[in-house]
């Protein structure tokens, strides 16, 4: 006999509006030279930082899903965490803030030895870029980075879940029957923080959650 109808992820995600995404997204620029790109991002209204550098002294604005995409440079940045400059940077964002989107930001003709930098970043920049196509860029990584589908598929990073698996199903129907039932949210939350060890781990995982909750009500009801 079935048990009851089991919901997914894709159950609720929705398309999230040009609006939302300049009114909610943040925009981290990691490079050793301060591009025009910020003021013509500050112009179209979006909230952006920078930073020369990510170094152990403050790694900490990283270590945490505040940024939806970063834009990262190779060259003169990350030497805090490897020889490989930008290339060990992007992996630390990787590990540490699994929901975030990377663009691969230079204008330098990398070697075949610097592919991996490309490969493990979700898209290139190009400084030589025009404003249009950097804009079109942008706003189409923010507009992937903040989806439910990618938030979703961070959390599980986070918590260390395999997705596809059986306790990946489980979160999923917790999930989107707790939009509706405040108790299968707080059941969910339960699981998420016996799943993760660490303290950090956990608030940013509960992080990341109360982003798509956020998110995805905002989906439902429009």
């Amino acid at each position: 006999m079935p048990f009851f109808t089991k919901y997914k992820i894709e159950d609720i995600a929705g398309q999230i509006s040009r609006e939302d995404i300049l009114q909610r997204s943040r925009i981290l620029i990691v490079d050793d030279e301060r591009p025009d790109l910020i003021e013509d991002l500050m112009q179209g209204g979006f909230a952006v930082d920078y930073l020369p550098d990510i170094t152990n002294a403050n790694m900490n604005v990283i270590d945490r899903p505040k940024y939806d995409l970063i834009i990262l440079d190779f060259g003169s940045v990350g030497t805090a965490f490897g020889h490989d400059q930008g290339l060990s940077l992007l992996k630390f964002i990787k590990r540490v803030n699994p929901t975030a989107h990377v663009l691969a930001y230079t204008s330098k003709a990398l070697g075949t030895e610097h592919a991996e930098f490309f490969r493990l970043a979700d898209g290139v920049l190009p400084k030589d870029a025009g404003i249009a196509e950097s804009m079109e860029k942008i706003e189409s990584a923010l507009a992937e980075a903040r989806s439910v589908k990618n938030l979703w598929k961070g959390m599980l990073s986070a918590t260390g879940v395999k997705p596809g698996s059986k306790e990946d199903d489980e979160w999923q129907h917790l999930f989107v029957a707790g939009l509706q039932k405040p108790g299968k949210m707080r059941a969910l939350k339960d699981k998420v923080v016996k799943t993760v060890g660490s303290e950090n781990g956990q608030k940013v995982s509960l992080f990341i959650l109360e982003k798509l909750a956020e998110l995805a009500t905002k989906s439902i009801t429009g």
